[in-house]
């Protein structure tokens, strides 16, 4: 996704545009296998769709008349959190549900169609082109996915490494003499389970969606199910550090009768399935800091999962891939935006501002397990004590909820919860 919103960003601005993908792109809405995360949920929060519909106008109304699934995550959604229930009542935060295939396609076809862009499909970048003091980067070399050809050779103004988690651009970058980039990591140990379900009105009766959530430290195991397109349900069910649900039937409803609320072991046994089990691993929140690196070739930038990779069950990836793009556009945008130099430190100080939230907000999460591997900061343990209040007076107090899912949303920053009036309501309502 990152790569197709960083290609429409660059038509804007340059006269050729070139999209190397792997994969042989369908003409349908289909899985392939450069997205193996794929067969799981996907949502668009509320800033990733503002984002979106800056660079594809009328992509909401298509999503939305091709059966995608508009939830006000307070009215519609029944999300069970930290030991309860979140309050139910309208919140104006609404996310979309949909297939990432469905939303893929969807932005594909408005990519492609723009008059200036083309694609290498079935091949893949095998090494970076520079000037002989390897200051500046002038393109690449790619070979076919089947490395029928030899290797050639693509000049370009700009490249951007959109490749996603398996980057080589820390390698690169240390072959041509620079430092790799600092890493943060969190080790989390995701695995999830899916399987897709024909979906009724009926199945789950008074909402749209469902989400159950542990309780750390004592518990680990989460499980969601939520609209797609063509009228189908998904089901996820899975954990940290190691409880992954099984990929078979009786042990796929035994792990969610383990769930901390039992609505969607409820549900399942009554629903027809329409796919066989998909299974992901996550292992670890990776963050690569390339607006901390001291020296970094000109002409060159990375973005998306190559960049930072978020655990998956905050649905935020795509939305900070959107605000990422729109960093480059404004980047591209301004007075001296077409001056390529100096543009890498640019873009990589405005992107960190998009990632900070995300990053903060998920890591500091995953950081309550005490198996998660990562530092943990002095101040994580009141910043966890006072969002553990955030969501426990968010089960009675509808302010601190629209308060908490403007900032799950990425639509306001962290700080905003340290208002005087939330902190008033949080303490009030977290401490009985």
């Amino acid at each position: 996704m990152a790569g197709l919103l960083a290609t429409r960003v660059l038509a804007r601005h340059f006269t050729m545009v070139t999209l190397i993908e792997r994969d042989c792109l369908s003409d349908r809405a289909e899985h392939r296998k450069g997205v193996p995360q794929g067969q799981h949920f996907h949502i668009l929060l509320k800033r990733g769709e503002r984002a979106l519909t800056q660079l594809f106008p009328d992509l909401g109304t298509a999503l939305v008349a091709g059966g995608a699934t508009v939830v006000d995550i307070g009215a519609d959604m029944q999300i069970y959190q930290f030991g309860g229930f979140k309050i139910r009542c309208p919140t104006g935060a609404d996310l979309l549900f949909l297939s990432r295939p469905f939303l893929e396609w969807h932005v594909r076809s408005r990519v492609l169609s723009v008059g200036n862009v083309t694609t290498r499909q079935e091949h893949e970048v095998t090494g970076l082109v520079t000037t002989e003091d390897r200051a500046r980067v002038t393109g690449v070399t790619l070979a076919r996915a089947d490395r029928a050809r030899p290797l050639e050779t693509l000049a370009a103004d700009l490249v951007i490494d959109a490749s996603g988690r398996g980057s080589q651009t820390p390698a690169w970058l240390e072959a041509f003499g620079y430092l790799k980039p600092p890493e943060t990591t969190v080790t989390v140990d995701i695995g999830y389970t899916s399987r897709v379900y024909r979906r009724t009105p009926r199945d789950l009766p008074g909402t749209k969606a469902a989400y159950a959530l542990p309780k750390p430290p004592g518990e680990r195991r989460f499980g969601a199910l939520f609209p797609m397109e063509g009228d189908r349900w998904i089901a996820e069910l899975g954990g940290w550090l190691g409880e992954h649900a099984p990929a078979h039937e009786q042990g796929f409803l035994e792990f969610a009768r383990s769930l901390p609320s039992p609505e969607i072991a409820r549900a399942l046994p009554r629903l027809e399935p329409l796919s066989d089990f998909a299974v992901h691993r996550f292992p670890a929140n990776r963050r690569r800091h390339y607006e901390r690196s001291d020296r970094f070739p000109e002409r060159y930038l990375v973005v998306g999962d190559a960049m930072c990779s978020f655990n998956p069950v905050y649905g935020q990836g795509m939305t900070v891939s959107a605000l990422e793009a729109q960093a480059l556009d404004g980047c591209l945008s301004g007075p001296n935006g077409m001056d390529l130099r100096g543009l890498a430190p640019r873009f990589f100080a405005e992107a960190a501002r998009a990632i900070d939230p995300a990053w903060l907000l998920t890591t500091s999460e995953d950081l309550r397990h005490p198996g998660a591997g990562g530092a943990r900061p002095v101040t994580l343990r009141l910043l966890n004590w006072y969002t553990g209040c955030v969501f426990r007076a968010a089960t009675r107090d509808a302010e601190v909820l629209r308060a908490f899912l403007e900032v799950m949303g990425l639509v306001r920053r962290p700080v905003s919860l340290l208002r005087p009036r939330i902190v008033a309501r949080a303490l009030a309502g977290g401490l009985r």
